[in-house]
C-alpha cells in the first residue's frame, strides 16, 4: 500500500516519529503512543485524527471522538483545529471531522438523551458540591457527617455497586459505612437522578449502566463516533476502562505519559496502559514513542532537563551538571530569627517586586490545599510590606465557578423575601477577602436576612451607613419574580465589594466575571408560562453561568493564578512558582482541625511524578522557592541547586 504521509501541503507539518505513528495506525486502526511534554503529544492526536479523515474512516456526520481529561486541554484542542484551518492547512470539513469532549462532560451528554432510562422526565442539570453535600448530610449517620473518607466515599455510590472501593479511591481504603448505609445512599442518588440532578461522579458509572442495559446504544456510539482518541489515559479509573472496553472501537488512539499518573487517590494505576493494550490485542508495533522536541529557547533547555529526568524514573542521575539553566530561578529564604509560621515566610517572598509579571500568565502550584488557600486570601490583601495581588483562585470544590454554582442552587431554594435579601448578602459575604470580611466583624447574609428596619441598626461605623443608603431601595423591593431589582442587586455587589476593599485588597476577578454574566442573563430573562417561573428562572441561570464558564476557558487571561499542583493539569502557564520547597513539607488541614505536613518525598516515585507535573505546566520560566534551613532533596538530586 503507498505510504499516505508525508501529507500533502494542506496537512499541518509532522516529524519523522509523527509520521511514523501515522503509517501505524493506518496499517492497523489501533496504536498506544508515550509522549513527554514538548514532543508533539497533543498534535499527533489531532494529526491522527485527520489521517483517519482522509483514510475514509471519518467526516464530518460520524467524526473522530478526542476524549480529554480537563475542560482546559479540551479547549485548547479546539483552538489548535481552528488555528490549523485558518493557516489553511485543513478544511472546514476536517476540522469538523474532529469533536472534542472532556471525559464527563461526554458522559453527560450521553446520560442527558438517555435520562428516561431511569425515570428522568426533565432535562438533567449538574448538582453542585452544596446540593450533594446538603443530600448526602440528610443520608448519613450524625457520626460520619463530619469525616471526610465517608463523604468522598458517599459519592461513589453507583461506582460501589459494581466495583470494590479499593479499585475507586486510593489501594487498600476500607469501606467507611454498612450495606444499609450504602443502599440508603443509593436510593438517595436515585431519587436526585430522577430529579434531573446528578453529581459529577455519577456521570461515569451512569454511563456504563447505559452501555449495559442498552446494547443498541453501543452500536449508535460506534457508529457516530468511528475512531476514538483518549489523551492522557494514564489518569483514567476502573470506570473509564469498562466504558471503553464496552464500546469496543474499531479504530483507537491512546496518548499516554507515565511520569504524569498523579491520580491514584482517585482510581489511575500503573497497569492502566497495560490492561487497554492485552484486551485489545496491542502488538509491538502498534506501540511508539515520540522523542523529537519541538520547543525552542528557554523551552527546550526545559524540555531536555525533563527528558533527562524520565530516563531514570525521575531520580535525576542523568541530568547534566547544574550549570546555567536559562529557565531556572533559584529564591532562597534565609532562616528567620523569630518564630515564624511556614505561609508567613512563604508569603513573605512572594511579595517582593519583581516575582510577578502581570504581562504573563504565572502560577504558584503548591503541594497542598491548605497551602494555597492560605497564599491565595492573604497575597489579595495590602499588608505592612511587599507588594499584595490581583490572585485568580483555581481550587478543587472551592474555585470561583463552583462557588457560583453553590449560590445558583441556594437560589433554587429560596422562599421569602427574607431569604432573597440573605443570598445577596451570602455573595457578598462571598466576594470579599476573608480578613476584610472579619475585619468588619459582620456576616451579611444574616444582615441582610433581618428585617429591612433592622439591617444594620446595631452597626455604627460609617462604612455600614454608606452600605445602607446604597442598598435600601434594592433590599426593600427585592422579590422573588422581580428580575431588575435582582439585577440591580447583583450589580450593586460588585460596587459594594470594591468599595469595602478600597485600596486595601483585590476581590477575585473571576467571581466578578461570573456575577456580571448573571446579571447580563438576568437582564435577558423572559419568562415562558411555566408552573414554576422561579425554578425556570434558576435553571435559565445555571444554563447560562455553565456557558459563561466554557467561554471564558476559551480566552485565557495573563496574571496570577493559585492552584494545586493537581489542579494543574491540563494547563500551561508562562511561569510556575513553586512556592516552598523544603524537606519537612508544607502545612495542610487535616479532617478533625488537625495540622500536619505534607511534602514531596523523593523516595516516592508518586511524589517525583508531582513535581515532574509542576515542572512541566510551565512554558517558559520556574521558580524554585525553598528555605535555607531546610532544602527539599529534590534540588540537590534534580541538580537545581
Amino acid at each position: 500500500m503507498p505510504l499516505i504521509w508525508p501529507p500533502d501541503e494542506n496537512i499541518p507539518p509532522a516529524d519523522n516519529d509523527q509520521k511514523e505513528a501515522a503509517e501505524a495506525f493506518r496499517q492497523s486502526g489501533k496504536i498506544v503512543l508515550e509522549a513527554s511534554p514538548g514532543t508533539g503529544k497533543t498534535f499527533l492526536g489531532i494529526y491522527l485524527a485527520l489521517c483517519a479523515y482522509r483514510l475514509g474512516w471519518t467526516s464530518s456526520e460520524s467524526p473522530a471522538l478526542f476524549l480529554t481529561f480537563s475542560r482546559n486541554a479540551r479547549v485548547q484542542i479546539e483552538q489548535e483545529l481552528q488555528r490549523y484551518r485558518h493557516s489553511n492547512w485543513i478544511s472546514l470539513d476536517e476540522e469538523k471531522s474532529v469533536e472534542v469532549y472532556n471525559f464527563h462532560a461526554f458522559y453527560f451528554e450521553m446520560i442527558q438523551q438517555k435520562a428516561g432510562t431511569w425515570g428522568c422526565s426533565v432535562n438533567l442539570h449538574p448538582a453542585s458540591i452544596l446540593e450533594r453535600q446538603t443530600r448526602l448530610l440528610q443520608l448519613l449517620p450524625q457520626a460520619l457527617q463530619n469525616d471526610k473518607n465517608t463523604i468522598n466515599q458517599a459519592n461513589l455510590v453507583y461506582a460501589l455497586t459494581r466495583f470494590q472501593i479499593g479499585d475507586l479511591t486510593i489501594q487498600g481504603s476500607p469501606l467507611q459505612f454498612d450495606d444499609a448505609i450504602l443502599e440508603r445512599l443509593i436510593d438517595g442518588a436515585n431519587d436526585a437522578l430522577r430529579q434531573g440532578r446528578p453529581q459529577y461522579d455519577d456521570f461515569a458509572p451512569l454511563f456504563l449502566n447505559l452501555l449495559e442495559v442498552c446494547p443498541e446504544f453501543i452500536e449508535w456510539i460506534r457508529t457516530k463516533f468511528p475512531v476514538i482518541i483518549i489523551d492522557e489515559f494514564q489518569d483514567t479509573d476502573v470506570i473509564q476502562l469498562e466504558i471503553l472496553k464496552k464500546i469496543h472501537p474499531a479504530h483507537l488512539v491512546i496518548l499516554y505519559d507515565r511520569y504524569q499518573m498523579i491520580y491514584e487517590w482517585r482510581g489511575a494505576r500503573l497497569n492502566r496502559v497495560e490492561q487497554i493494550k492485552n484486551f485489545f490485542n496491542i502488538m509491538p508495533h502498534q506501540e511508539k514513542q515520540l522523542t523529537q522536541l519541538h520547543r525552542c529557547g528557554n523551552q527546550a533547555d526545559l524540555a531536555q532537563f525533563i527528558q533527562q529526568l524520565r530516563t531514570d524514573d525521575l531520580l535525576g542521575n542523568n541530568v547534566t551538571s547544574n550549570g546555567s539553566r536559562p529557565w531556572l530561578r533559584i529564591c532562597s529564604i534565609p532562616p528567620s530569627r523569630n518564630p515564624v509560621s511556614i505561609e508567613n515566610r512563604c508569603l513573605s517572598r512572594l511579595r517582593y517586586r519583581g516575582m510577578i509579571d502581570f504581562q504573563e500568565t504565572t502560577a504558584i502550584l503548591t503541594r497542598t490545599n491548605s497551602m494555597a488557600d492560605y497564599l491565595y486570601e492573604h497575597l489579595r490583601v495590602r499588608s505592612d510590606h511587599g507588594n499584595h495581588y490581583s490572585c485568580r483562585w483555581i481550587g478543587g470544590e472551592d474555585n470561583p465557578d463552583e462557588k457560583i454554582r453553590d449560590m445558583l442552587w441556594r437560589l433554587k431554594q429560596v422562599n421569602s423575601n427574607s431569604d432573597l435579601r440573605s443570598w445577596l448578602g451570602a455573595f457578598l459575604d462571598l466576594l470579599l477577602p476573608q480578613s476584610i470580611l472579619n475585619g468588619l466583624g459582620i456576616s451579611f447574609s444574616s444582615e441582610f436576612g433581618r428585617e429591612i428596619d433592622q439591617i444594620f441598626a446595631r452597626r455604627t461605623r460609617v462604612e455600614f451607613r454608606n452600605i445602607l443608603n446604597s442598598w435600601t431601595t434594592i433590599l426593600s423591593s427585592l422579590t422573588k419574580g422581580n428580575y431588575h431589582v435582582v439585577s440591580s442587586g447583583l450589580n450593586q455587589l460588585v460596587i459594594t465589594g470594591n468599595e469595602l476593599v478600597a485600596g486595601n485588597g483585590f476581590l477575585d476577578p473571576d467571581l466578578i466575571y461570573y456575577i456580571n454574566q448573571l446579571k447580563q442573563s438576568t437582564d435577558k430573562f423572559s419568562p415562558s408560562k411555566s408552573d414554576d417561573e422561579w425554578q425556570e428562572f434558576c435553571n435559565y441561570l445555571e444554563n447560562s453561568h455553565l456557558r459563561a464558564t466554557y467561554n471564558k476557558l476559551r480566552s485565557p487571561i495573563k496574571g496570577l493564578y493559585i492552584l494545586t499542583v493537581h489542579q494543574s493539569k491540563g494547563r500551561e502557564f508562562d511561569h510556575v512558582i513553586i512556592p516552598w520547597l523544603s524537606g519537612s513539607g508544607e502545612p495542610s488541614q487535616q479532617a478533625g482541625g488537625r495540622r500536619q505536613r505534607i511534602r514531596y518525598d523523593f523516595n516516592r516515585l508518586e511524589d517525583r511524578k508531582l513535581l515532574y507535573v509542576a515542572i512541566t505546566r510551565a512554558k517558559n520560566r520556574v521558580t524554585l522557592v525553598y528555605p535555607q534551613d531546610d532544602p527539599s532533596p529534590f534540588l540537590q538530586n534534580w541538580k537545581l541547586i
